[in-house]
């Protein structure tokens, strides 16, 4: 099943409410270890993104110990948040690079004790070290399945000279040419990043007035904001447009079984990676069974299958010569070299910030301001 990763961007804020959970982590010198066939006519309750629960990865090895799978996606990141904190069990969830310390703060995940998956350190050194994966508590809270590296999608009939910078786009030649998602994450990022802001996206409010005065600019450049992946893809074949911003690599493939060569690249502000991942909510009822399900998922074999079928990159280094179609395409020295917190560090600040710096709630008021 391949599916339009990130079609859920720019979505409102909830308050995060603390609440409790508890779990052991591998600090601990006598974790206990997973309780044999957990998951054996067990239901497992899924929370998150469709495709990344291994409904159909997993589908003959839930059968052979006579499991369920339930799945639901509530809308949003803000409204899963909700969803588990009102109780309702959930064994999964999705974890997503750029609500993860959100969730991790809101307290609705539990830290994950590594000791307890076979399959953790097979996981690539740059998403295994990731302090993206980390809360503030050094713990980790959740476990990558897929990766990508964001770049932009372009026509090269019609783009010679593929843009260096994000910067490159708020010229007049521009105007008109490309299509951008309709929220201020990965543009307001990248621009502090062009303006040498390194502490983004930790911004104070002086340098958030700069790059909300670059951030006009680019969104009266833009033709339209779209919708989705496949959406832009359409715009870019039939030549609407000429790039769009925050691409992914599969509209390449979709674009050549139509007959229309499409490209893509990256800012020099960097790749602004993403990863997503699985995470034990704090109201989980089998986490046995949780931690089982989660190393089924980094397991080589599957990661291969996972990879092949969101056209992502694997995780499992195992699996990097399984992977097949669409998804060859990934440069795995990404996630290969050590930890890279540029690569797959928060886009958007936390709602609770250091003195002195603006939170993500001023982002989204100075994103509706510029649009209006």
């Amino acid at each position: 099943m391949k599916i339009k990763r990130f079609l859920l961007v720019g979505v409102s804020m909830t308050s995060l409410l603390l609440a409790g959970c508890g779990s052991s982590d591998s600090d601990e010198p006598d974790a206990a270890p997973v309780k044999a066939n957990a998951c054996k006519d067990a239901t497992v309750n899924f929370i998150g993104l469709e495709g990344e629960e291994g409904k159909v990865e997993l589908k003959e090895w839930r059968d052979e110990r006579g499991m369920k799978l339930a799945s639901s996606w509530p809308g949003d990141w803000a409204q899963l948040i909700a969803a588990i904190k009102v109780g309702q069990p959930y064994e999964l969830s999705t974890i997503p690079y750029h609500w993860a310390q959100r969730m991790i703060a809101a307290k609705v995940v539990q830290p994950i004790d590594i000791s307890r998956l076979e399959n953790w350190d097979k996981i690539a050194e740059g998403l295994r070290e990731s302090p993206s994966l980390r809360g503030s508590d050094g713990k980790v809270y959740g476990v990558p399945i897929a990766w990508g590296d964001a770049p932009y999608v372009y026509a090269p009939d019609r783009v010679s000279t593929p843009p260096k910078s994000i910067e490159d786009l708020l010229d007049p030649s521009w105007k008109g040419r490309f299509v951008m998602f309709d929220a201020p994450d990965s543009p307001f990022h990248l621009l502090a990043k062009a303006h040498g802001f390194d502490k983004s996206p930790l911004l104070t409010p002086e340098q958030l007035d700069i790059v909300v005065a670059d951030a006009k600019k680019l969104v009266k450049n833009a033709a339209a904001f779209q919708s989705n992946y496949q959406d832009a893809n359409d715009r870019l074949i039939n030549k609407d447009v000429d790039l769009a911003i925050g691409g992914w690599e599969a509209q390449i493939a979709w674009a050549k079984k139509k007959g229309v060569t499409l490209d893509f690249g990256f800012f020099d502000e960097g790749r602004h990676g993403w990863w997503d991942g699985l995470a034990i909510p704090a109201t989980s009822e089998n986490v046995d069974c949780a931690y089982e399900y989660i190393d089924q998922m980094i397991s080589a074999d599957v990661q291969a299958d996972i990879a092949t079928n969101l056209v992502s990159g694997a995780v499992n280094v195992d699996a990097f010569d399984k992977v097949e179609g669409e998804a060859k395409t990934y440069d795995y020295s990404v996630v290969t070299g050590g930890a890279n917190s540029d690569d797959f560090a928060s886009s958007t600040p936390p709602e609770k910030v250091p003195d002195g710096y603006v939170n993500y709630q001023a982002w989204l008021d100075a994103w509706q301001k510029i649009k209006s």
